[in-house]
């Protein structure tokens, strides 16, 4: 799963999104949940939040945006299980948003 963390960059009032891409490099089937973030909005799953499964040798991509409605800076993760033993549950991915006025 890559990457860790997010950073966007958004007018109040404009968007901006990012990926994340979980892979199935196992011999079997991987099933993940794709937990939304607590902040929502601004941040949102745009696609592939929730359960899902993944087939061998292929892989999902998660799509989140960032719509700001005023000027700051919003932190918050989006927490992703799977049915991988290697991988410690759950991983979770960092949001950082930042929000101001464009200059005129």
């Amino acid at each position: 799963m890559s990457p860790h963390s997010l950073h966007f960059n958004a007018a109040p009032g404009a968007t901006a999104t990012a990926s994340i891409t979980i892979s199935d490099n196992g011999s079997g089937a991987l099933r993940v949940n794709v937990g939304a973030p607590k902040h929502d909005p601004p941040f949102s799953i745009l696609s592939n939040g929730g359960a899902a499964t993944i087939a061998p040798n292929s892989s999902e991509t998660v799509i989140v945006q960032y719509a700001p409605t005023a000027k700051g800076t919003t932190n918050d993760q989006i927490s992703i299980t799977s049915d991988d033993p290697k991988q410690k549950n759950p991983i979770i991915v960092k949001l950082k948003g930042k929000s101001k006025a464009p200059k005129h």
